[in-house]
């Protein structure tokens, strides 16, 4: 009887594993882990989104993989919303808005971010500023020491749960530089001497900052580290391996305009953004120009194209990304904020912008808060961007993989899909 009871078991499974025309058909979900794990590592991340969707065996495998942890896409998350508990988010990849509660910002400014992280600024007044990094999908949260509000700018070496990421806050008027680690209770500035620069960015283990005038310093991450590790109290250091590069072929005759240093895997490029001259054409970007910093000839060079790359701009938090890893069909092109051309300004500093364009009788109604910019398209002399005169510019951060296919794709009550943008 049980002989005859394991037959039929047997046979209903071949006959499940049968289609339509009677062929043998593969049990997908009974393939062997490793063999699924090899697969997975190879999709974009578009491609693991669906396989997640598939069976609950896959997605486990999936939530292992370092990509599904760290991968995820660019959303802009929108200013003027420090006293709400629900922000606006704008995916710009797939052209739509949504409402994200974040109860632990509440009160912030949102200053920048590194990946998934946002960097939040309460401004305490008397020229005093309370900062914190927030990661809203893990809820974790790291406090740094208070720091003066004339810093422009923070730029990190890497995850900001990374016990030796160096957290560097930039004052290009007064070239200096305010560091700090995870353990020290204070930050560490260093002060450099000549122009003002204008942007930094950590790329390869060197922190670069640029010159005015398009020269660059570089300075080593890993002294910065051994420096601060050594006196965790001090204000100050002063022994840094600091390398000083006059970088040749950059001309630039315009005085309207805004310069962004981008980690490009491993490659430094410096993206140019001009800005209309005419007296009232206020934040009305009409060009870019791309270059790639070349330190064995220490010349910028011109680039024409990005290949697969996309460059997400913003004064706070640039980025590149492959379009083939995140897997969509759009590369070669820059997506924007709306940034103002002084670098040097906060969103704390801003109220100046709030009802500026009915105050000079303006019609603000088709400005916006971001662009796209086509590398091989836009550049013949005719692109313009008439940005959002009323508002700061929004700030990009990475919507986690697994966060992003779990509550936005399946459109769950706290993830709220908003409208079309």
């Amino acid at each position: 009887m049980l002989k005859c009871k394991r037959r039929n078991q047997r046979q209903r499974k071949k006959r499940k594993l049968k289609d339509g025309k009677g062929n043998s058909a593969m049990d997908w979900a009974g393939l062997p882990r490793d063999i699924l794990v090899m697969i997975f590592e190879k999709l974009s991340l578009v491609d693991c989104m669906s396989v997640d969707s598939v069976c609950k065996q896959w997605s486990n495998i999936l939530a292992e993989l370092p990509n599904w942890k760290r991968g995820g896409f660019p959303w802009l998350l929108m200013s003027g919303q420090k006293d709400r508990e629900m922000r606006t988010c704008a995916s710009v990849l797939d052209n739509q808005s949504w409402e994200m509660e974040l109860l632990e910002a509440y009160g912030a400014y949102v200053w920048g971010s590194f990946q998934d992280w946002l960097i939040l600024v309460k401004d305490l007044g008397c020229y005093s500023l309370e900062v914190s990094l927030l990661n809203p999908f893990s809820t974790k949260r790291i406090n740094l020491p208070n720091l003066w509000n004339f810093y422009h700018k923070m730029a990190l070496s890497g995850s900001p749960a990374e016990e030796n990421t160096i957290f560097a806050a930039i004052h290009s008027q007064n070239r200096e530089i305010a560091f700090w680690i995870q353990g020290s209770k204070v930050w560490h500035k260093y002060r450099l001497e000549g122009t003002p620069f204008e942007d930094a960015v950590f790329c390869s283990g060197s922190l670069f900052l640029l010159c005015n005038d398009g020269n660059i310093f570089q300075f080593d991450a890993t002294s910065i580290v051994s420096n601060i590790r050594e006196d965790e109290n001090a204000t100050s250091i002063s022994e840094i391996k600091i390398q000083f590069h006059e970088v040749r072929s950059l001309e630039i005759n315009s005085q309207h305009v805004l310069k962004y240093l981008v980690d490009s895997s491993g490659e430094v490029l410096l993206v140019c953004r001009y800005y209309s001259e005419k007296p009232d054409a206020i934040r009305e970007t009409i060009n870019f120009e791309i270059y790639s910093l070349d330190l064995g000839q220490m010349s910028w060079e011109k680039v024409d194209y990005l290949d697969d790359r996309i460059v997400f701009l913003g004064k706070c938090c640039s980025r590149s990304l492959s379009s083939s890893e995140l897997g969509i069909g759009i590369s070669n092109r820059i997506y924007f904020s709306n940034d103002d051309v002084a670098p040097w300004w906060n969103e704390w500093d801003s109220n100046h912008l709030k009802g500026l364009s009915s105050f000079f009788g303006l019609d603000n109604s088709s400005r916006k808060d971001w662009g796209t910019f086509l590398i091989d398209r836009d550049m013949n002399g005719n692109f313009c961007f008439r940005g959002n005169r009323d508002n700061w510019a929004p700030t990009w951060f990475t919507a986690p993989l697994w966060w992003y296919s779990k509550n936005i794709a399946r459109q769950t009550n706290r993830y709220r899909h908003r409208h079309n943008l």
